[in-house]
């Protein structure tokens, strides 16, 4: 038996619209289908960042306490000052312009008026305004904490035996600042921009060398270096650029969860620790 094709007739040369379109499926199905991946998506995502922190060898009422202060800290931020634009030289006045046109140069030039020909002063630095500084509290200040912890166990020897470990995380932790400094970028209306794969990279090719491989020794140097890199290389390098580009608010962590100061150290981990 061949394939069967069903041919649709119709008193008219127009296909109805409802033989054109239809739905496979129920839309109760479907509706249920939308559901189940607005829901799930949500939970897959935070699923990861427990299976993370879990790695780093927090427990199960830890992490949902962790999990919890991160959403609710996102719609925080905390002020820590003002940044004042760097002083500029003010441009020297340029030459008064001669009357051009119907009022041509000529030896006679003083007799002519030329005031709405002079330029208008020079006003820039007047115009500029100061930014002021915010720290998101689920987005980098929650994640600097857990960052201080994971320290303090690998210099305990909670995490390794080595005792070169925690010099093997500051080593990271300045390969990453570095790298991220260099590809961050500030732009006007945005804040500061840094392609996102570079920070995992780097991080997790660094926690993999220094930490001998996967595992938690390697997962412990990543987050340290992800999360404390991104922050000190993207943002807070970068501070005394952003007046520059005519910003008055800077959060530092201010996209919370969805921050490069925050993924960069959950993904690092859950990878290296593997």
């Amino acid at each position: 038996m061949g394939d069967q094709i069903a041919f649709i007739s119709a008193p008219t040369n127009k296909i109805p619209v409802s033989r054109v379109f239809f739905s496979p499926i129920s839309i109760w199905v479907l509706l249920a289908l939308i559901l189940v991946v607005v829901l799930g998506l949500p939970l897959l995502f935070f699923g990861l960042i427990g299976a993370a922190l879990g790695n780093l060898g927090f427990g199960f009422w830890m992490i949902v306490l962790l999990i919890i202060a991160i959403i609710v800290g996102s719609f925080i931020n905390i002020p820590l000052g003002t940044l004042k634009p760097r002083d500029r030289k003010p441009k020297e006045e340029p030459a008064k312009r001669k009357p051009s046109g119907q009022y041509a140069p000529s030896m006679y030039d003083k007799m002519y008026r030329t005031d709405r020909f002079e330029p208008e002063p020079y006003t820039g630095d007047a115009e500029r305004s100061s930014t002021r500084i915010f720290i998101n509290l689920g987005g980098a200040v929650i994640p600097i904490l857990i960052s201080l912890y994971i320290i303090l166990l690998g210099a305990s020897g909670s995490i390794s035996s080595d005792p070169w470990y925690p010099a093997k995380m500051i080593a990271a932790l300045a390969i990453t600042t570095v790298c991220v400094y260099l590809a961050a970028k500030p732009v006007r209306g945005i804040g500061i921009a840094t392609p996102f794969f570079v920070g995992p990279a780097v991080t997790l090719a660094a926690a993999l060398i220094l930490g001998g491989g996967f595992g938690l020794p390697a997962a412990g140097i990543a987050y340290v270096a992800g999360t404390l890199g991104t922050l000190i290389g993207a943002d807070l390098l970068h501070l005394k650029d952003v007046s520059d580009k005519g910003a008055t608010m800077l959060s530092i962590g201010g996209a919370g969860t969805f921050d490069g100061i925050f993924l960069t150290g959950i993904i690092t981990a859950l990878i290296a620790s593997f």
